[in-house]
């Protein structure tokens, strides 16, 4: 008898609904978590999400368009969130050679994915608060 997650057209990267992968310890059917536990190390830092959506809707923004957009971020904070983003290829940094100098962050396709994850989150948040 075929179970009902193989019956699941939804995909999970390579692996259908319900099929983990061999590094998975939960048993059963259902999503693994471990994906989420790996992005939440850096997802959790303060001001990670509110740098993420702040971009996002606004498409691109300089380094103090953002620092005036989020209350409360240090410039230093913000550096080093934006660093960390950067390297993980969620944003895009333009430098222009300009005087003064110009720099424009934006999110990159996988940015815009991961915007589109986090919404129905804040959305969540905001009717469960």
């Amino acid at each position: 008898m075929e179970s009902k997650a193989n019956k699941n057209p939804r995909f999970l990267g390579h692996r259908k609904f319900g099929e983990f992968s061999r590094e998975c310890k939960m048993k059963g059917n259902g999503y693994c978590p471990q994906p989420l536990e790996k992005a939440n190390s850096f997802l959790s830092k303060k001001w990670t999400i509110s740098i993420i959506t702040t971009i996002g809707n606004f498409k691109r923004l300089r380094f103090n368009d953002i620092l005036k957009r989020i209350e409360g971020v240090s410039a230093k904070t913000l550096t080093e969130r934006l660093k960390e983003l950067e390297t993980k290829n969620l944003l895009k940094r333009t430098f222009y050679k300009e005087i003064p100098p110009k720099v424009e962050y934006e999110l990159t396709l996988k940015g815009e994915k991961l915007m589109k994850a986090i919404v129905p989150l804040i959305e969540w948040a905001s009717d469960n608060r």
